[in-house]
Parts: C-alpha cells; sequence; structure tokens
C-alpha cells in the first residue's frame, strides 16, 4: 500500500504541470456542486436540512469521505449567526480498482446532507449559509490538483408564526420515511457482517410484544407430541423454524422480484381473522375432532408421525403473527432488497432474519418437546394446548370485535377452559391427587378470568385530536410542533402501544408540548385514511409521525411499531 501511495505521488507531480494548463485552460470544472434549504425561510426554533448535490464529469472520478481515499472530499459549513449545523453526513462510496488497489470514490451525482436549527431567539433578516467543497478530481491513473468550490446560499430567517414551505422536495424525498437507516446501513455493509446483523435483530425481536401470544401456544403444542427421542424432538424444532423462516423468505424473494412493499398487508384484518381461523382449526385438531396429516413423503421419513406437518404450519402462522411488531426491520429490509432485484438474496436475507428470531422459539419447542407426559395426563395437556390455542385466536380477534364482545374473549376462554379441565375432563379425575389438582386449576382459572374481566382505568393516556390537513397547517402557522397517530383497532401493536406506552404519565409528560392528532385506519377503503398514509408514506400500523413547528416531519423520530415509554420519549424529545 506505501508503495502504492508513492507510485500516486510521482504520478500527480509529474502530471502536474499538464493537469494545471488543461484546468486553466478549460472553463469547467471536474466538479459542479449547488447548495440547497429543505424550506424557504428559515424560524426561530424550527429545525430544517441542508444539501449540496455534486456533479462529476463524465469519465472522472473523486476520492470519496472515507478514511481509504488518497485525498478525501471535504464539506466545511459556515452557519450564519442564529443558525446551527450538526456535521455533514456524506453518502456511500464506490470502490473502483486503480492500480490494483480499490479505492473509495464519487462518480456522477453524489448529495452530502446536514442537519440545522434556528436558535430559538435568533433575529429576524436576511442570512447567507456558506460552505467550501475539497475535492481532487482523477481520470483512470491520472489525477488533477485539488479543487475548491465555493457555494453559498441566501435566505431569511422570519418571524415566529411566519408561514413556512418545503422546498427542493425531490432532494430530500430520500432521507425521510421509516425504514431507511437500516436499508443505508445495510447498504454500506458486508455480505458477512449483514447477515451477521439481520440475525442478531432477529433475536432482539423474538422478545417483541406480537411474539407473546405464541409463547404458551409453542409450550402447550410440542408438549402435546410426546417425543423423548432426540433425533425427532431437534427435527420437530427445526420444522417450526423452518416455517417461521419460509414465511419472511417468500416475502423477501417477493419484495425484491417485484420491488414493492406489502408490509400492509401483512397487518390486514383479513390476515387477523385467518391467524385466528387457522388458530381454531389447530384447537380442535388438539380436541380429537380430526388430526392433521403430514404429506406422505415427509411422513416416511418421520417415522408416519403428523407432528411434523403440525410444527411446519405453527411456524407459517407464528411468521405472520409476528409480523405487526417487527415492522421497522421488515419495512426497512424490504426496501432493500427491493432495490437489489436479486429474490435470491431477498430470499437469504429474510432467511437469516427469521432464523434470529427463531433460535429462542427452537430452543423453547425443544424443551417443550421433552416434558414427561406419560399415561393419560397426554390427553389432558393436550386439551389444555387446545384453549391455549383458542386463547390465541381470541387475544387476535378482540380488536375486531364490539368493545363489549372484545372485552371478555379471553375471560371466557379462561373460564371454559378452566372449569372443564378441572372438573369435566376424564383423564384428570381419573387419580384423587388429579382431581383436587384440577379442581383448584378451575377455580383459579375463574379468578384469572374475572382479573381479566375488569375495565382498568387509563387515567393517564394521551388525548388525540381527529386528523385532517388543515388542523396541520393550523398548528404551523401557530408554531406549534405535531404528533400524528396511525393506528386501527385491528391492530395489535396499535393495542400494545395505547395500553403500555401512551398510558405512561412520563410519554404524556413528554407530549405536552404537542398538538396531537390521530388518523384511525381501522377502515383501510376510507379516502381520508389512504390520502393521509400517502401524504406521509406510512407503511403500516402503528406509525407515529412528529413534525416541528414549521410543518415538516422529523425523519428520525418516526415510530414504526411497538416501541415502550423509554424508546418513545427519547423520540418525542429529539422533535422538540
Amino acid at each position: 500500500m506505501l508503495c502504492f501511495i508513492a507510485v500516486i505521488a510521482v504520478s500527480v507531480a509529474s502530471n502536474a504541470a499538464l493537469a494545471q494548463v488543461a484546468a486553466v485552460g478549460s472553463s469547467d470544472k471536474v466538479v459542479s456542486a449547488k447548495m440547497y434549504l429543505s424550506v424557504d425561510k428559515l424560524r426561530p426554533g424550527d429545525k430544517f436540512r441542508l444539501a449540496v448535490r455534486g456533479t462529476v464529469k463524465e469519465g472522472h472520478h473523486i476520492g470519496a469521505h472515507d478514511k481509504d481515499a488518497l485525498y478525501p472530499a471535504k464539506l466545511t459549513i459556515t452557519a450564519p449567526k442564529g443558525v446551527s449545523l450538526a456535521a455533514p453526513v456524506y453518502p456511500k462510496a464506490v470502490r473502483i480498482d486503480v492500480m490494483g488497489t480499490k479505492l473509495p470514490v464519487y462518480e456522477g451525482t453524489f448529495t452530502i446532507y446536514a442537519d440545522g436549527r434556528v436558535d430559538a431567539k435568533a433575529k429576524p433578516g436576511a442570512v447567507t449559509v456558506k460552505a467550501k467543497l475539497d475535492t481532487q478530481a482523477c481520470k483512470g491513473e491520472q489525477c488533477f490538483p485539488p479543487e475548491t468550490t465555493d457555494l453559498s446560499v441566501k435566505t431569511t430567517i422570519a418571524a415566529k408564526g411566519t408561514p413556512v414551505k418545503q422546498t427542493n422536495k425531490d432532494i430530500f424525498a430520500a432521507t425521510t420515511g421509516g425504514g431507511d437507516d437500516l436499508q443505508s446501513r445495510l447498504a454500506r455493509t458486508p455480505l458477512a457482517l449483514k447477515l451477521l446483523l439481520l440475525y442478531g435483530l432477529g433475536l432482539l425481536l423474538a422478545f417483541t410484544p406480537c411474539v407473546y401470544p405464541m409463547v404458551p401456544v409453542t409450550v402447550g403444542y410440542f408438549s402435546t407430541q410426546g417425543e423423548s427421542r432426540t433425533r425427532r424432538v431437534v427435527l420437530l424444532a427445526a420444522v417450526y423454524v423452518l416455517g417461521l423462516a419460509l414465511t419472511y423468505s417468500v416475502l423477501g424473494a417477493v419484495a425484491a422480484t417485484t420491488g414493492k412493499m406489502f408490509g400492509t398487508a401483512m397487518q390486514s384484518p383479513f390476515v387477523t381473522v385467518g391467524i385466528a381461523a387457522i388458530l381454531v382449526a389447530l384447537a380442535l385438531s388438539m380436541f380429537g375432532l380430526y388430526e392433521l396429516q403430514a404429506p406422505s413423503f415427509i411422513q416416511s421419513r418421520a417415522s408416519g408421525k403428523s407432528g411434523v406437518a403440525g410444527a411446519l404450519v405453527m411456524g407459517l402462522i407464528f411468521g405472520v403473527v409476528a409480523a405487526p411488531c417487527v415492522g421497522p426491520v421488515v419495512l426497512g429490509l424490504m426496501t432493500y432488497v427491493a432495490s437489489l432485484g436479486s429474490p435470491l438474496m431477498g430470499f437469504a436475507l429474510f432467511f437469516v432474519l427469521a432464523l434470529g428470531i427463531g433460535t429462542p422459539l427452537f430452543a423453547l419447542a425443544a424443551f417443550s418437546a421433552k416434558l414427561p407426559l406419560p399415561g393419560m395426563w397426554m390427553v389432558a395437556v393436550k386439551k389444555a394446548a387446545g384453549f391455549l390455542l383458542l386463547g390465541a385466536a381470541a387475544y387476535f380477534l378482540t380488536p375486531l370485535l364490539p368493545d363489549l364482545i372484545g372485552q371478555y374473549a379471553i375471560p371466557v376462554v379462561v373460564v371454559v377452559g378452566g372449569l372443564y379441565l378441572g372438573f369435566f375432563e376424564k383423564s384428570i379425575k381419573a387419580s384423587r391427587v388429579g382431581a383436587s389438582l384440577g379442581k383448584a386449576t378451575g377455580m383459579a382459572a375463574l379468578a384469572v378470568a374475572v382479573v381479566l374481566a375488569v375495565p382498568k382505568p387509563n387515567r393517564h393516556s394521551l388525548k388525540w385530536q381527529p386528523y385532517s390537513p388543515s388542523v396541520v397547517v393550523a398548528a404551523a402557522k401557530a408554531h406549534k410542533p405535531v404528533m400524528i397517530d396511525f393506528t386501527a383497532k385491528w391492530c395489535a401493536a396499535c393495542r400494545e402501544l395505547e395500553e403500555k406506552t401512551f398510558s405512561s404519565p412520563r410519554v404524556a409528560k413528554a407530549a405536552a408540548g404537542f398538538d396531537r392528532f390521530r388518523v384511525d385506519g381501522t377502515n383501510q377503503s376510507d379516502p381520508a385514511v389512504q390520502s393521509a398514509a400517502r401524504k406521509y408514506a406510512v407503511k403500516g400500523f402503528p406509525t407515529v409521525i412528529f413534525i416541528d413547528a414549521s410543518g415538516h416531519e422529523i425523519a428520525s423520530a418516526r415510530v414504526v411499531g411497538f416501541v415502550d415509554a423509554r424508546e418513545m420519549i427519547k423520540r418525542i424529545d429529539s422533535a422538540k
């Protein structure tokens, strides 16, 4: 590498005169650039964005802002009094081969961004933002003397309450919307680290709220398989995780093929009803109404038993069940694989993500399958698993049911299951000890159902007003920040957000300075809902967006999916 740098240095020195003559004799610079602002005027207390878009002359390249570049590109911004600007964010470099070494460069058009903020006490008046872009251009193995491009943009600091309009939307559109952080991170990460990152994200997603209902179902289902052989237990657990992985892998392959994102479909009320129907069907099989049979080629490899088919179906269901809680990652990953256009890579990336989600479940399923369940107890445990499946179905149907019915859906399942197992199941009544434990279980189930059925006071829940475009415009005119919550009654993660996050007094205190509006997307065919979703590029529910006092969204604060109170407060604070 040192020898290579020496060769480049000699090459630059030997060609300097020729290059300088060429530069003097031509009015065209290798790099041309222009600076843009995201708003037509600045306003005290507002945030804004700055962009420098550069274009490298065809056939040339410049050193990227990268530690491996021989002459890294550098943007120096000088902000006027009352305005502060964060460090520039440079685009990802492209690596090209120069004399056998891969060097990071920019070719064609590139854009550098910086976040800015106007001091709340800034005085109104005309201001100018200045910048210098230092670059060195090369053509093949021949490099030219460094260039400095002086840039400036004039604007005005307006008085508070002055209307502000977004400008240069085509330039700043690429930096807004949920999931872009993951997309850009994946784009600049080597394949091996990319797979490791997705596996780690999957492990974290395994502990999100949408996964909770499937934990007892997993234990109940696999504990009824009555398997003691290690190979068989591992096979069932592996097939369970395979079903989960197939759900997401197919999703990734289709996203890469079509270039479209359809994460919202995974949260559709029709999908929710479908999940509940399959859970009920599995529950009925546990009660002995019928038995799931695997295809013959699977049965022949699995000693003729049907547990493999059930494990695969359970895994497929789990993939859909967990979809609402993995929204931020799935949407970002879908955007990335859609840009790749490779179904095979889309399949592989989603497969690794699903393996991360499935790893804890693999251990849970294997442990449950090894539980000793001899004799008549097997019948009782299998029926208990059936009631667990019915409870999970009630959990997913609750948001779709009328409030009076939905409130009691799960308690009814608990009461019926507890009383049946405690007082009517013959396999439990066969022994005196079992009968006593059964009665105790039945009474406990009755007590649990009462607790679940009692309405819970939600004194600190955030108060929301109905959304309309005019109320957001009015808030901007009043110089007030805005929160908009996109939610739906059929959305399980929305319910978690309402009950666990928006009910926190600390969240209510943090959000006190915001005008809060809610888009109820329960009826997805509502034109007003569709219009709002298009306007703010909302791909799924729940989504919470934050708009600053000038009417511009703070993209980095956007919430997609469930977050706890601590994370929500961080997002709120970042939008103030």
